[in-house]
């Protein structure tokens, strides 16, 4: 049978969905994005997204693929999807690809950033030090939950870094993250484990409780609302 690839970087708000797979009676990015394309044109399947984003956790540069039975004009695509939650959603890019483009399996890296509200009691500077000594390869069991059975807790950790910044005059503390690939609720973990673990002169503390695989170490997961997934790289 004959298809046609489409792959569409996205920007929405998590605050308006159930996150994007797909929940029953609830509204999702993934549902909305179906309902959208599926009226556009018939054939419409295989949606697959480039990084994991739960309930509640933005996207400026989500990536997702699709096939069509046919070809459908990009325009088309782009003006379904913006129509679909102009509220929340929207296509920053539509493009028709290669067959063998697969939006999770194709790609490289991800990166996410979360936003902590600075209440300036923070050692920023020491919160970085700790993420910088996690780098690497390691078992990432102690930051994560809800493990699928079977699942190796192993990740390859590229970028971890720590800084202050405003946001529409609000002070925060951004976390930048990046990596082939994240655990369940790893990053929303770490972060308010590295922010409790820099009140101790410990640049190695991550290091100890990611060596321990005790989930019990670290810290319970922060606010969904905080976490962005910024880029999904190929």
């Amino acid at each position: 049978m004959k298809r046609h690839t489409y792959r569409v970087e996205l920007a929405y708000d998590g605050a308006a969905f159930a996150g994007f797979s797909p929940v029953p009676n609830e509204r999702t990015v993934a549902s909305t994005f179906h309902g959208a394309l599926c009226r556009l044109a018939p054939g419409f399947a295989k949606l697959a997204a480039g990084g994991r984003t739960d309930r509640g956790v933005s996207a400026t540069g989500q990536v997702v693929s699709f096939i069509y039975r046919d070809p459908v004009d990009t325009e088309a695509i782009r003006s379904a999807i913006d129509a679909a939650a102009p509220d929340a959603l929207i296509a920053l890019d539509v493009r028709k690809v290669s067959n063998s483009f697969h939006a999770q399996f194709s790609a490289s890296a991800r990166r996410y950033v979360y936003f902590w509200p600075d209440d300036g009691a923070i050692d920023v500077a020491r919160v970085d030090r700790s993420l910088a000594a996690l780098l690497g390869r390691r078992s990432f069991h102690a930051f994560s939950r809800n493990t699928p059975r079977g699942q190796s807790p192993v990740r390859l950790l590229t970028d971890a870094t720590a800084r202050r910044v405003e946001v529409d005059g609000r002070p925060f503390v951004r976390f930048d993250f990046s990596s082939h690939g994240f655990l369940r609720r790893q990053l929303r973990v770490l972060v308010p484990t590295a922010i409790r673990e820099s009140e101790i002169a410990d640049d190695e503390a991550l290091v100890r409780i990611a060596e321990s695989a005790d989930r019990r170490r670290s810290a319970l997961p922060a606010d969904p609302k905080g976490l962005v997934l910024t880029k999904v790289l190929y």
